[in-house]
């Protein structure tokens, strides 16, 4: 089974939220004051200062990164992309395939001419697209019924199949993604799981408020599991959050018990005690 393309949707999120820069050919990487000092790029000197200490990647570049963090592959070049990394393609206009066929969510949207699509963007559902626009604003949301785009493409390595709603598959325990500020029900699920398991949600616990209390539980939780630490609960984090509490909840109960023995002196008593650490003794 291939990435689903709420995944792939939830990483692009990730670099919108956390404002990703643009700088040419990086795909994911840490941009530094040394790399901007060493740049020739002469947007990359005009602009690029301002993503010090943010990451970075260009437009084809991100979706190399994606894959990447979802355990596939994608080739870093828009041009290329559209060319042999599309299942199928075909062109666009006005925010809709010209073949009258509903977008998917997590298609590939592709700018430029017929020999050369030098630009493109992830459609993310509605009518929104994320995009590593250029090095003067970064990862940015934009609208698929920009003009610009004109092509679109269904790209290897995602599975479209299923019934898709604004990007996601539905299907018996997906969970929506949250994030700091939002409430609800959906929240107050992943605290009771968090809890569930052992996680601090803080002075008011399962409140379904989502606040600094159950991010910090969250980025615990994804660093426990190898995860994006984020401190957002996308898809592979209710994933891995599921199957924690399926493991948990399936697990026997161990019982304790506790022995007392009456009629013992106080030589019989500190023997006994030496043996068993953390055994109390009271006199009779």
């Amino acid at each position: 089974m291939g990435i689903s393309p709420q995944a792939l949707i939830e990483k692009f999120q990730h670099a919108l939220d956390n404002k990703w820069g643009y700088i040419l050919n990086t795909a994911g990487e840490k941009w530094t004051a040394e790399k901007q000092a060493k740049s020739t790029n002469k947007m990359t000197i005009e602009y690029g200062r301002q993503w010090i200490n943010h990451y970075v990647a260009d437009c084809s570049g991100l979706f190399a990164w994606a894959f990447k963090q979802l355990g596939g592959y994608m080739y870093h070049g828009s041009n290329t992309m559209y060319k042999s990394y599309c299942t199928s393609k075909g062109t666009f206009s006005n925010g809709k395939r010209t073949d009258g066929v509903t977008l998917k969510p997590g298609t590939a949207l592709f700018t430029g001419t017929e020999n050369d699509r030098g630009h493109v963007g992830l459609y993310i559902g509605g009518n929104d697209v994320i995009e590593a626009q250029g090095t003067k604003a970064g990862v940015i949301k934009s609208k698929a019924d920009n003009k610009k785009w004109t092509w679109w493409g269904e790209l290897k390595g995602v599975d479209y199949g299923g019934n898709v709603n604004q990007g996601f598959p539905e299907k018996t325990g997906w969970h929506p993604t949250v994030r700091r500020g939002m409430k609800g029900d959906d929240v107050r699920e992943l605290q009771s799981k968090l809890y569930k398991l052992g996680y601090n949600l803080g002075s008011y616990g399962i409140d379904g408020d989502f606040g600094r209390a159950t991010e910090a539980a969250v980025k615990e939780f994804q660093e426990d599991h190898k995860l994006t630490v984020d401190g957002v609960a996308g898809p592979m984090t209710w994933d891995a959050l599921d199957k924690a509490v399926q493991n948990v909840s399936s697990k026997p109960i161990e019982k304790k018990y506790a022995v007392c023995i009456h009629g013992l002196d106080k030589t019989q008593a500190d023997a006994l005690l030496t043996k068993y650490p953390g055994a109390t003794c009271t006199e009779e």
